[in-house]
């Protein structure tokens, strides 16, 4: 069993596996973390076996994408699927104007009974990249400060986006400098870009 379906699994303990479905809000796996949680938590269908290389297209990709992130979607209230170089989709109970968080820094429940929603927003692209080594985190980071700050998940996408590049530009694996709430990741109200997965 792999680490990120872990909590889930239900064999040994199913006490366990219940309290961490009602406990875990926010998950940030790649695609191949997503189907093994998708497994645990009895996706009906099949899961991609392709190694994140062989994707031709990021609609190739976002096909495999799409369905498991729906369906874990409807368990855990926000699933961030990390794409490399693609970008990240997010799947969520509600629309992309609701905070994460509210301005008091109190988590904003999901309605048990609303809908799985997905977007995808696109990688950037860098003219120059230095290092990837703790380009992920970085992005998590940015993710994290702006949901909590209460910003919307187009302007959290676009920090996160913006955190990564500082990543990739830098020498080590954390940048030396990052930027403040100034940056117009911050301010644009509109965030980064996304289309639609749920339809």
């Amino acid at each position: 069993m792999r680490i990120a379906a872990r909590p889930f699994y239900s064999k040994t303990n199913a006490q366990m596996a219940i309290l961490a479905k009602r406990a875990i809000k926010f998950i940030s796996p790649n695609i191949h973390e997503l189907a093994q949680i998708a497994q645990a938590l009895h996706y009906p269908g099949p899961v991609p076996t392709k190694a994140m290389a062989e994707y031709g297209t990021v609609d190739e990709l976002l096909a495999d994408v799409r369905p498991l992130g729906l369906f874990v979607s409807g368990i855990i209230d926000h699933v961030l699927v990390t794409l490399g170089h693609y970008g990240v989709a997010v799947f969520r109970r509600t629309s992309p104007t609701v905070p994460f968080f509210d301005t008091a820094h109190q988590y904003r429940p999901v309605p048990d009974d609303s809908v799985p929603q997905g977007r995808y927003y696109p990688g950037r692209k860098h003219t120059e990249i230095v290092n990837v080594s703790g380009a992920g985190d970085s992005f998590t980071s940015g993710f994290i400060a702006a949901a909590l700050a209460g910003r919307t998940e187009p302007v959290c996408v676009n920090v996160a986006l913006e955190a990564a590049g500082c990543a990739l530009q830098a020498r080590s694996a954390v940048a030396d400098q990052y930027f403040n709430r100034t940056h117009p990741c911050w301010v644009n109200e509109q965030g980064a870009p996304f289309r639609p997965l749920d339809q």
